[in-house]
């Protein structure tokens, strides 16, 4: 069977976009980066997107507004963070940082990273151990895959997560060494079951007390162990090194950013990948390279990447948000990323959420349709936002134009054929032909407007 990716060569298909006439950088594209990049965008990224080249838009994206804005948010933020005392705050303060960050990118990915080493406050019963992780993700988020997962490696909430209080010397625990391997850094079929044990050997003698992961030597296995075929005292950081050594690494954690960045949907060859993994070991896996890679792609910017991810309760709550310039409450918002099936800080297993089409069934459909319907309320729905107010504000007065430009806001889509059927479904509403005139009609058919072109089935795909 054939594949979308089939016409690229390993060779050029991770190189810079540029625009063609069959390929134009156009404001589906800058919307596609923006979506993949910080979950949404306001009218005005789009069209000042549209002035940037591809590479130079997809490498702000990745740095970000500088160290110093960065520094300056991280700052005011200090505060609000040592006022975090329930899983409901940290999950508003997470909210808040994807909405407000100078660095949108990085709060992005450290919500990957969670999902990648998925702990659960569940078992944890400690929100300042969740919030300890999310800080060691964050600061890595961008950083090197090798220092991320050597750090996560001693966080007390993993420890406590796969049960390394109880990891001793002649009674080893095998969950991190199995979990290490098969879903943090290497995959099914790339280790043994000896791996495995002689792993938890050396992961032996830490152990968690207060909010700091401690060692006891008394408690660690120091005799000889065999991992990968490789003999020696080795310790837990031995076993991180370990596995960071073998081939399967790198091609293991390109595919998962692949997945994340690019498309759920069309599957790269291992030939295709090549290129990704051989560049992101060379470079002592740095994230921020492979990202950059992959985001000015000729891969990315295809029909192969567009529209080919079923966008997470977060990106799907975050994004309508950011669209329509909304100040929500943050608790709410993350209450209703839970009812959609993204309970931040409580991912389901191990193994995380699985993402794609499982997002979707008729019960969370439903329920993005009745957000759909909130958050084009006005002021007086639970979200604080009003589509009225961005009609307003760029002066629509018509169906067509209102529609329109809800279409191109939300999903980049104005043919004619979609405009005329949601022109259609307005006057049917209102029952008359004829464009209200009264500014609380005029209001009312903006938010409409909203809500029909919210509600199309492309929503749901980022």
């Amino acid at each position: 069977m054939s594949s979308p990716l089939d016409r690229f060569r390993p060779d050029t298909a991770w190189r810079a976009y540029y625009p063609t006439g069959t390929n134009p950088w156009d404001v589906r594209r800058v919307a596609h980066l923006y979506r993949r990049t910080t979950g949404g965008a306001t009218w005005a990224q789009l069209e000042s997107g549209l002035q940037a080249t591809p590479s130079e838009l997809a490498a702000a994206l990745v740095a970000g507004q500088g160290a110093t804005a960065e520094a300056r948010f991280n700052g005011e933020m200090a505060g609000v963070a040592s006022r975090v005392d329930t899983i409901e705050t940290l999950q508003a303060y997470v909210l808040h940082r994807l909405m407000h960050s100078p660095h949108p990118f990085r709060e992005r990915m450290t919500l990957f990273w969670h999902n990648h080493f998925a702990t659960s406050n569940a078992k944890i019963r400690n929100v300042r151990l969740m919030q300890i992780q999310y800080e060691t993700l964050h600061r890595h988020a961008l950083g090197r895959f090798d220092a991320l997962l050597q750090d996560l490696t001693f966080d007390p909430a993993m420890i406590v997560w796969l049960d390394g209080n109880a990891n001793k010397a002649g009674k080893p625990n095998e969950n991190y060494a199995r979990e290490v391997m098969e879903l943090f850094s290497l995959g099914v079929g790339n280790y043994t079951e000896k791996d495995i044990q002689e792993a938890a050997r050396a992961l032996t003698g830490w152990s968690v007390e207060g909010a700091q992961a401690k060692f006891n030597p008394a408690e660690h296995d120091s005799g000889e162990k065999t991992i990968f075929g490789q003999t020696g005292h080795w310790t837990a950081g031995d076993v991180v090194r370990l596995c960071l050594c073998q081939p399967a690494c790198a091609t293991f954690m390109v595919r998962k950013l692949y997945r994340f960045l690019v498309s759920e949907t069309a599957e790269p060859s291992a030939a295709l990948l090549k290129p990704l993994e051989d560049g992101f070991r060379a470079r002592n896996y740095d994230i921020a390279w492979l990202a950059g890679q992959m985001l000015q792609s000729w891969v990315f910017f295809s029909d192969a990447a567009i529209g080919q991810i079923v966008k997470s309760p977060v990106d799907y709550a975050t994004g309508v948000m950011i669209a329509l310039e909304g100040r929500p409450n943050l608790r709410e918002l993350a209450t209703l990323g839970q009812t959609l099936g993204q309970n931040l800080f409580s991912p389901p297993s191990v193994k995380g959420w699985d993402g794609g089409v499982a997002w979707i069934n008729s019960a969370t459909l439903l329920r993005r349709q009745n957000m759909a319907f909130d958050v084009t309320l006005g002021q007086q729905g639970i979200y604080r936002t009003d589509p009225a107010r961005l009609a307003s504000r760029h002066e629509l007065s018509s169906d067509e134009a209102l529609v329109t430009f809800f279409l191109r806001l939300f999903h980049q889509q104005t043919e004619s054929t979609a405009v005329q059927s949601i022109v259609a479904q307005l006057q049917a509403e209102r029952g008359s032909a004829a464009f209200p005139t009264d500014p609380d009609a005029v209001a009312l058919n903006a938010r409409s407007a909203a809500h029909l072109a919210l509600v199309m089935p492309e929503f749901q795909l980022g």
